[in-house]
């Protein structure tokens, strides 16, 4: 009688062990999927980077994020307004700090820090490696952080940092600035990719999205002018969106667009 009474009794501290476990684990949100147990890194960036660009990163479906940042009462995400004195932070301290400082992701701030091409705060890896000669530092505002950078073998931005270091202003004497856009090649922002833009019009194509966007431009995007039969109508909401635009050699914003337009409910819905 002994020995079962304390089999039982090791039984019982056994299952209590199992109860406290599973109540200090992680428990997702009220009305969250089971399944969707999501790790914490990727928990703090619901809502701070679009659903699909984060499902790019983790690897998680992008319905089962919105379905988690739903739950969680996590707005979705809104495009930075990027105000002087936010700007004015960058390259201050590290993108990370902005960001937290911000509310941020960090990939928005280092993004918008390298468009407007302002070195990262402190010493980058090559740059505290580059062991710069006074004959060199004397050419440094003479001509653009690009070439002397191509002449000494290292990246703009190391020659950029060093500038800024030294408090030379790249406009003093043999800076390039950019040319100035003609309205012929306004006009053609959103109407074409920004790829074709880029070739057409001589400049990087950073530098012919950032210009898109500052002017509220959507991206270009292949239209269906075609008429929709009714065996492509019929496809709708039955498989995916991005099936039916594979199916027939359709964009998927088209496809999901003339769905919409039909009051057809997606074929996950």
């Amino acid at each position: 009688m002994a020995k079962k009474t304390t089999a039982k009794s090791v039984k019982k501290k056994a299952k209590k062990v199992v109860k406290a476990a599973k109540a200090k684990a992680i428990k997702p949100a009220a009305g969250a999927s089971k399944a969707a147990t999501l790790p914490r890194a990727v928990v703090s960036k619901l809502g701070k980077l679009p659903d699909t660009e984060l499902a790019e990163q983790s690897g998680i479906s992008a319905g089962i994020l919105r379905k988690e940042r739903v739950s969680r009462g996590i707005a979705t995400f809104q495009r930075v307004k990027w105000t002087d004195a936010k700007i004015k932070l960058l390259g201050t301290m590290s993108d990370q700090q902005v960001a937290a400082k911000l509310g941020l992701a960090s990939t928005s701030v280092y993004m918008k820090r390298a468009r407007l091409g302002i070195p990262a705060f402190g010493k980058s890896w090559a740059d505290s490696k580059y062991n710069w000669r006074a004959a060199d530092l004397k050419k440094i505002g003479t001509i653009p952080d690009a070439k002397l950078a191509a002449l000494l073998g290292v990246s703009a931005e190391v020659v950029s940092s060093k500038r800024h270091s030294l408090g030379i202003d790249p406009s003093a004497s043999g800076y390039e600035p950019r040319k100035p856009w003609k309205k012929k090649e306004l006009a053609m922002l959103g109407r074409y990719a920004d790829t074709h833009v880029s070739k057409v019009t001589g400049r990087g194509r950073r530098h012919v999205r950032s210009k898109r966007e500052s002017l509220g431009i959507p991206p270009f995007q292949k239209q269906f002018n075609a008429a929709w039969t009714a065996k492509m109508l019929k496809r709708l909401g039955k498989v995916s969106d991005a099936e039916v635009a594979r199916e027939f050699g359709l964009d998927v914003t088209t496809v999901s667009l003339q769905r919409a337009k039909q009051g057809i409910k997606s074929f996950r819905d």
